[in-house]
């Protein structure tokens, strides 16, 4: 296999044979660099390699394949020994060669990336990491050179080498606070030999400058070093950071030295916002979304079946990235960021009834209830059940499984600083209920139980346990009633919420707080007073009248604060509210609108515009409230 290869090599690199040099050397020479290239790893080997540079420089052109794969296996070596520099001075070398043989955006590129990146990461440079693993991401997504599901497991294997770097460097600052506070005494001797983890100096005569180095681009995670045991590599000896101890109630406060640090990170924090390395990788995810999500939808514009799949793929994707990318932001508490990822995601799945639809949704809502957005959970609950109504058969076990969820949500919510806790416990109580009456009609659901018989029980005790905390009633009261609601409802009407909603307050709650409950959809009850001008009917004049809108009854008097009222109209014998044209008939008034009633019709006119659509709106609000509450009937 190792001739095969070695063979290979030689006829694909013969046209850059440089002229005058004989065929037979430039085998030899050829040969021993495959050769040295597939001994086991060790400094003897980046040794033997290195000295063979001055020999392929005069056989070869530096723009060579040949050339290009030796400063790979180079740079990789160096990479597993420790010498990041080395190993990234390399690859840059490796990267300028093969752009110019295969192209900027060529797969070859990508793998260099890989090994790039991978070295940066080792060696703590967490944010030209990014950059090139971003750029080898795009690059491969774009090119086609790996399946869609390969660069997700890419992601996951950057975030987990991210993440075990970060642990092994935290590891090693406390050690070597530790060395540097300990006093050597005749039982305590510091070592004198270097650390086993201490990356070794290379060679001085390894940095032949036979090959000239070249300016290097981004680069990125290495799928070719699969295997690398990225726990027994430390940061390289180049970036020594120099730390400070102080010490507060025992415990011991390390941070690094400003003086030690690179100098984009001593620049003034006026001036910029040094990033950790989990924003980096927060940050690197989201511009590989943003890649995928730009494929996405020129995907979609193809209609071709072997088009659908591949949309299909890059969905799967975006999801499983965007999902790595929220748990991030939760982590960090950046909950804003993580609703804004879900948000993003959602707008693509676009109401398709996958699970991970479900989930992102179930995740959207908790993370508005961990900053108490409690209009948010309601709004987002919502979205959450019409998506689940549209994309699950009514009765199904999914759209039993969204109610229930929901329903939990709304009954913990009813417990907080809501300003619609009343409200949100009804819809609670509505949301099991139909999740009750589904279970019984598709034979039974789970929602996370042994037994579709224990979980038919746990809903109902959720129910009898909602009426019998909030109402004056007995336990066999509370049984006769869930009877009751049960049998009487259908799901239909429960999950219509303008009609099953108020018909709940009634039976949740004592009269005076379903009130309440019902002023919570109104904000506060609907009021206001104000000097209105009226249409006296007989004289056809205009007076100035006060008018007060109070519960559900609208006053009007001669005068603020006269003790007897002129009149009064109450709210639900008036049959419409209207605003009414420009007249004539009507100077000097323009702003007039009438409440029509069966007894008469009062004719009312304002200052302006603004002040008459205010009594209007409020006065039609009015309306609404009362005849919602008048028309919830108790009857079973």
């Amino acid at each position: 296999m190792a001739e095969t290869f070695i063979n290979k090599t030689i006829e694909t690199n013969l046209r850059f044979l440089k002229p005058g040099i004989q065929k037979q050397q430039y085998s030899e020479t050829v040969t021993k660099v495959i050769k040295a290239c597939l001994e086991d790893q060790s400094l003897n080997k980046i040794n033997s390699l290195k000295s063979l540079l001055p020999a392929i420089d005069e056989v070869v052109l530096k723009e060579s394949p040949i050339c290009g794969y030796l400063m790979y296996i180079l740079a990789d070596s160096c990479r597993k020994c420790n010498l990041y520099e080395d190993s990234v001075q390399f690859g840059n070398q490796s990267l300028h060669i093969r752009e110019i043989l295969y192209g900027g955006d060529s797969n070859e590129v990508c793998i260099c990336l890989d090994l790039l990146g991978l070295s940066m990461l080792e060696n703590n440079q967490y944010d030209k990491s990014s950059k090139v693993f971003i750029k080898s991401f795009k690059g491969k997504a774009e090119g086609g050179y790996t399946t869609f599901s390969q660069l997700v497991l890419d992601i996951h294997k950057y975030i987990q080498q991210t993440n075990e770097q970060q642990k092994l460097q935290k590891q090693q600052q406390f050690q070597l606070h530790q060395q540097q506070y300990i006093k050597p005494t005749a039982k305590t001797l510091l070592p004198t030999t270097p650390s086993q983890h201490q990356p070794q100096s290379i060679s001085p005569s390894l940095s032949s400058s036979s090959l000239s180095s070249s300016s290097s681009s981004s680069s990125s995670l290495s799928n070719i070093s699969s295997g690398i045991n990225t726990t027994n590599t430390t940061a390289t000896t180049t970036t020594t950071i120099t730390t400070t101890t102080t010490f507060s109630n025992g415990n011991i406060s390390i941070s690094p030295s400003r003086a030690h640090l690179p100098l984009q990170s001593r620049v003034s924090s006026s001036q910029c916002i040094i990033q950790t390395p989990t924003d980096i990788l927060i940050n690197t995810l989201n511009q590989c979304n943003v890649c995928l999500t730009t494929l996405y939808y020129e995907s979609l514009k193809d209609t071709s079946n072997q088009s659908q799949e591949r949309t299909t793929e890059i969905r799967k994707a975006l999801i499983s990235i965007s999902l790595e990318q929220s748990k991030l932001q939760q982590n960090e508490k950046k909950y804003l960021n993580a609703i804004q990822t879900y948000q993003e995601i959602l707008t693509i799945l676009n109401n398709s009834g996958l699970k991970e639809e479900k989930l992102i949704y179930e995740a959207l809502i908790n993370t508005f209830v961990k900053i108490d957005k409690y209009e948010q959970v309601k709004n987002t609950i919502e979205l959450f059940i019409q998506m689940g109504i549209k994309s699950y058969k009514v009765p199904s076990i999914d759209i039993a499984s969204v109610l229930w969820f929901c329903g939990k949500v709304l009954e913990e919510q009813s417990d907080r600083t809501s300003s619609t806790k009343l409200c949100d416990l009804v819809d609670s109580l509505r949301y099991y209920l139909c999740t009750f009456k589904i279970s019984r009609e598709i034979g039974g659901v789970t929602i996370g139980e042994e037994s579709t018989a224990i979980a038919q029980k746990k809903i109902r005790e959720k129910i009898e346990t909602i009426l019998y905390n909030n109402r004056p009633l007995k336990p066999e009261e509370v049984l006769i009633l869930v009877d009751g609601m049960i049998r009487s409802t259908t799901t239909e009407f429960l999950l219509n919420g303008s009609k099953s909603q108020n018909w709940l307050l009634k039976y949740v709650y004592p009269d005076f707080m379903a009130e309440d409950a019902l002023r919570e959809k109104f904000d506060t009850l609907p009021s206001k007073s104000g000097f209105l001008f009226k249409m006296n009917g007989l004289m056809k004049s205009w007076k100035t009248r006060w008018f007060s809108l109070e519960r559900d009854v609208l006053f009007y008097y001669k005068y603020n604060n006269d003790p007897k009222p002129q009149g009064e109209l109450i709210i639900l014998e008036i049959k419409s509210i209207e605003i009414l044209p420009k007249d004539k008939k009507f100077k000097p008034y323009i702003h007039c609108f009438q409440l029509v009633h069966p007894k008469h019709t009062l004719l009312l006119a304002a200052e302006s515009e603004d002040s008459m659509k205010e009594w209007v709106a409020i006065l039609t609000k009015a309306k609404q409230y009362w005849e919602d509450w008048s028309n919830i009937s108790l009857n079973l």
